[in-house]
């Protein structure tokens, strides 16, 4: 079969799967919006409680109004994410990429936070780098950025005021430049080295581009997976939004402009007059009003930058509160429902995007519902249980089988909830806020750096709504129980004290989140391996890298070896791309499973080298989780309890403990006798013996004269380690070039070649 044949097989079975797929995902969204719109027809006409009272009325009414929001936003949701696809990046000549200009806008953000983002820039490869043009925009006005940016030939802007903010920074960049294609970065985004080349082709094509997105992704764990020990099990909180939203949303040309790791046609910013002032969310506005003027945007669903999560809860919310606010400010000012060139598709899109932002609503009203009727006695649904059972389940368990499939793993219902409870307080009260007029007090530029804590800080006042509902929950809970044991328990509990324990559970885990996790590093440690080495007395010793970060890294190796710890050693890590040498000195090291884990601190570094460090972590997809694990409703909470509960301390043993395990000759006062040693960490020795000697010499190689004197230290009381003697070997470090641990090991063949070469040298010498 000839390769044309082979091609036109695979799109055969990619359109036979491809059609599979999405009749697959037809039945899944036919079931799901039979068993909802038969729910809310039921609950409408059969289960509001007409008779008891006003109160129980209003309550009812609220609570079906939510549910039908629930089925309104969930339908858009589904719309959204019905038929995914991802556009390639055409090929193009070398000769036809155009010039084109990189603003980093930025107002405090720190230097070195900067001189990251500035190193990713510089790296990216292009064609003809001489037209590529980047720019630090400086709302600031400082002369340090600006020294910066000198060193190291980037263009630098500034202007006398700070009027609207952002999109006035940007603006004013674009006044003073002139490439027919602008890219913006925020101040934390590295972009990847191949940025330029996967985005730039796509204004090449003769299509009318308006702009070309690509995911904001993010190097650090967010507050969520940080603070709720999940980093290594969910993904980040955004990706449902920037890797399947913002993809879906292509379909029907209305991607969202995120403000970083875009590129725009400056064509169509001055069609729209620059980008657009007035709204704190400049970016949304600016992609709406481009995408109006007949501009198709592509959303390239490839991780090409990374940047920086909000690293402490004000933050987080302060972030949060700005963008519903912004989307509110937006859609009162441009009203995209009757905005001229966006179609019936838009419209919606941009609908769903503004009314997500009242999701606190809807969520206090699901949380108070179970409440008003186990605690406060007030009947918000009225109906015999098995009907309930027979009607609500089928619903309840289509709506999680629709979700866990179009949401393609990265996120369940239950973490949406999760991120829903934790939210819901302060955004529901920022965007009611502007929904009626109140002004925020001041524009608040999310901060870009890396915070370190100590110890557990507990942050409750943030969570006061949550803790109160919370203990309404419980009450309810209680009440039940009570009413089970005393025989006055009525079957329309059941599904009551569901409710009661599912939304304990996303109350906890808000309360749980409010208790900031220690943060003791300033920098980012970036879990990957990497080719890496050690220079130990001339021996260049290979490894590969555990964790990497810009203060510090860890170096996995087969064999152990013995470093002195005031000592700085040449280390080096080398990618496909770039390498690093500096100078470290060791921290600790570990057992790692069958390897050792040698920590060291960078105590000396070039700038060139920094330079290359910075690539080596950042030039590359961070490697968080892609797709949500298995998650249990206990496991989340044993794991908090646990993990809260644990003594925090740090290791700081600086030579690796080696497992010896063998009876072993020492001459003891000058006796000789065996013990057994169970480990060996070049500076002390463990035994297990039941005599305690002073004193004693191990006779290695007696050829050599490599013997180890060891003198008595102490005894361990420990339970893994109870009386074991820990002796100290004085003289150690005489025999250091040596392998240790092989000749305690009793390697006979490495013991032999050691006389054996001492032999060779003597017979050279009387040669």
């Amino acid at each position: 079969m000839d390769k044309r044949s082979v091609k036109v097989q695979q799109v055969k079975n990619y359109k036979r799967k491809r059609i599979a797929h999405l009749f697959y995902k037809t039945v899944i969204l036919f079931t799901f919006y039979a068993s909802y719109s038969i729910y809310l027809y039921w609950r409408f006409s059969y289960t509001i409680p007409k008779t008891f009272g006003y109160i129980s009325l209003i309550a009812a009414y609220m609570l079906f109004i939510a549910e039908a929001m629930g089925f309104l936003e969930s339908s858009m949701f589904y719309l959204t994410l019905w038929d995914i696809k991802t556009p390639k990046t055409p090929e193009v000549g070398d000769k036809e990429f155009p010039n084109v200009d990189i603003f980093i806008a930025t107002y405090n953000e720190p230097e070195e936070l900067l001189y990251k983002t500035l190193v990713g820039c510089k790296n990216m490869d292009y064609p003809n780098k001489e037209k590529v043009h980047i720019y630090i925009c400086d709302d600031g006005k400082r002369e340090e950025i600006k020294k910066l940016c000198e060193s190291l030939n980037i263009g630098y802007i500034t202007r006398n005021d700070n009027a609207h903010a952002k999109a006035g920074n940007l603006n004013n960049a674009l006044s003073k430049t002139d490439s027919p294609y602008v890219v913006t970065f925020d101040a934390d985004m590295i972009p990847m080295h191949d940025f330029l080349l996967k985005t730039i082709p796509f204004f090449m094509q003769g299509e009318k581009i308006g702009f070309v997105q690509v995911p904001q992704n993010f190097y650090n764990a967010d507050p969520f997976q940080y603070n709720l020990f999940t980093e290594r099990t969910i993904p980040n909180e955004q990706n449902l939004f920037s890797r399947l939203i913002q993809a879906g949303k292509g379909r029907f040309n209305a991607i969202i402009y995120a403000g970083s790791n875009t590129v725009l046609s400056r064509e169509a910013l001055n069609e729209i007059g620059g980008l657009v002032v007035g709204t704190i969310t400049e970016d949304f506005a600016t992609g709406m009003k481009i995408q109006s003027r007949g501009y198709k945007c592509i959303y390239l669903n490839e991780i090409h930058a990374s940047g920086l999560s909000p690293e402490s809860l004000e933050d987080l919310y302060s972030q949060r509160i700005r963008w519903g606010r912004g989307v509110i400010q937006t859609f009162k000012a441009f009203n995209p429902l009757f905005m001229k060139g966006l179609n019936i598709y838009q419209k919606i899109m941009y609908f769903s995007a503004f009314s997500y932002w009242y999701f606190g609503i809807w969520r206090l009203i699901f949380f108070m519902a179970p409440i008003m009727f186990s605690v406060f006695n007030v009947v918000v649904l009225s109906t015999p249980a098995l009907q309930m059972l027979e009607i609500w389940l089928p619903m309840f368990v289509f709506t999680n089988i629709a979700f866990y499939h179009f949401s393609d793993k990265v996120r369940t219902v239950s973490w949406s909830h999760i991120y829903d409870t934790i939210l819901f307080p302060q955004i529901t009260k920022g965007v009611l806020k502007e929904t009626f007029g109140f002004k925020m007090s001041k524009f608040k530029v999310t901060p870009k750096e890396n915070i370190k804590r100590d110890n557990f800080i507990n942050r409750f006042e943030l969570v006061r709504v949550q803790i109160v509902i919370a203990v309404l929950s419980l009450i309810g809970i209680i009440k039940i129980i009570y009413l089970y044991v005393t025989s006055n328990f009525q079957a329309q509990y059941i599904i009551n004290l569901f409710w009661l324990v599912y939304n304990l559970y996303l109350l906890g885990m808000a309360i749980f989140f409010a208790s900031e996790r220690p943060k003791f590093r300033n920098n980012e440690r970036i879990f990957v391996g990497e080719e890496a080495y050690i220079v130990n007395n001339d021996n260049k010793v290979i490894g590969k890298t555990v964790d990497i970060s810009e203060t510090g890294v860890s170096i996995k190796i087969v064999k152990p070896m013995c470093l002195e710890p005031d000592k700085n050693y040449t280390i080096g890590i080398k990618t496909a791309r770039n390498s690093a040498t500096f100078l470290g000195k060791i921290v600790r090291v570990d057992n790692f499973k069958s390897d050792y884990k040698y920590v060291f601190n960078i105590t000396d570094i070039d700038k060139e080298n920094f330079s290359e460090l910075i690539l080596i972590l950042y030039d590359r997809v961070p490697p968080f989780p892609e797709k949500q694990k298995r998650d249990f409703m206990l496991i989340n909470i044993f794991r908090n309890i646990r993990n809260r509960r644990k003594r925090i301390f740090t290791l700081n043993r600086k030579l690796p403990r080696v497992k010896i395990n063998r009876d072993i000759k020492i001459l003891a006062a000058e006796n000789e006798t065996s013990i057994r040693v169970l480990d060996f960490n070049y500076m002390y020795i463990a035994v297990e013996e039941s005599k305690k000697y002073d004193e004693f010499t191990i006779p290695i190689v007696k050829e050599l004269n490599i013997s180890l004197h060891c003198i008595y230290d102490k005894t361990l009381s420990d339970k893994n380690r109870k009386d074991v003697l820990v002796y100290k070997v004085a003289n150690y470090n005489e025999f250091i070039n040596y392998d240790l641990v092989r000749l305690l090991n009793g390697d006979v063949e490495y013991k032999d070649n050691l006389v054996n070469d001492i032999v060779e040298v003597k017979e050279d010498i009387i040669y």
